[in-house]
């Protein structure tokens, strides 16, 4: 399928913020109850040792229940003790700061927004994207890129959509309904939470809308490794591919850091 750099709502800067935060604590639910990143560990760490990178900043974090995960995992498997900086261009503060209390581990994170595109030089880190890089159009994504290597940053991209309609057709469609029976088990409990889901179905209607046009927008392992190229920088070294996460699900990846002497 030809990709499409399409429209998502909770882009807008207009998007309410309550809204926005609610679509962020489905996401969330859904990455912590079904951990689609759970293959990502092995990857990131050597890529992260490659670079001698100590810690994890971590762009358009939502409510970080994906890079706190694969954090997890790290140093569970290799005895490693990493810091997590958690960021966003809308960063949802109640979110970060649930995460800090229910996730064990070192985790900071900035209530600013940080733009990927120029990442503040006092965040020093393996930069790590999940879910978010397909938010940025060509150009704009060759500047997240271009701007980790600038700073001589890691930095790895993970999706777990993608553009095939086998694998997204059926969930695409089924999305409302997943969300109306999940909603009473999302803590913290929130009456916004039943208001904006059933009496006004924002949430499902918007999470399909913006769930579609995600797997539209998704890159390739073949255009994240030509976005990666026309840097044309030899002393970065890149990777790309896709990995089987859990049913037909697949992680799309792009990994790159810097040659260390």
């Amino acid at each position: 399928m030809l990709r499409l750099q399409l429209f998502e709502l909770h882009d807008a800067h207009w998007f309410p913020a309550v809204w926005r935060n609610l679509l962020t604590d489905f996401l969330s639910f859904f990455e912590a109850a079904f951990r689609p990143y759970r293959v990502v560990a092995e990857r990131l760490w050597p890529a992260m040792q490659r670079c001698r990178a100590a810690a994890i900043v971590d762009l358009g974090s939502g409510a970080g229940q994906s890079v706190l995960g694969v954090r997890d995992d790290i140093e569970r498997e290799n005895g490693a003790d990493i810091e997590v900086i958690l960021t966003d261009k809308y960063p949802n503060v109640d979110a970060f700061r649930a995460a800090t209390r229910c996730a064990c581990g070192r985790i900071a994170w900035v209530e600013e927004s940080v733009d990927a595109t120029d990442v503040p030089e006092s965040l020093r880190g393996f930069r790590t994207l999940f879910s978010s890089f397909h938010h940025f159009d060509e150009r704009a994504a060759t500047r997240v890129l271009a701007d980790a290597v600038a700073k001589r940053q890691g930095i790895g991209v993970f999706e777990f959509t993608e553009r095939n309609p086998w694998i997204w057709g059926l969930p695409m469609v089924a999305l409302p309904l997943f969300v109306w029976l999940v909603t009473p088990f999302m803590r913290p409990f929130r009456w916004r939470r039943l208001l904006w889901t059933y009496l006004v179905p924002v949430v499902p209607v918007v999470a399909t809308l913006d769930g579609i046009v995600s797997v539209l927008r998704s890159y390739s392992p073949a255009e994240l490794a030509a976005l990666a190229a026309s840097l044309g920088r030899p002393d970065y070294v890149w990777e790309t591919g896709r990995v089987r996460s859990f049913g037909a699900l697949r992680i799309t990846f792009l990994l790159g850091w810097p040659c260390v002497t």
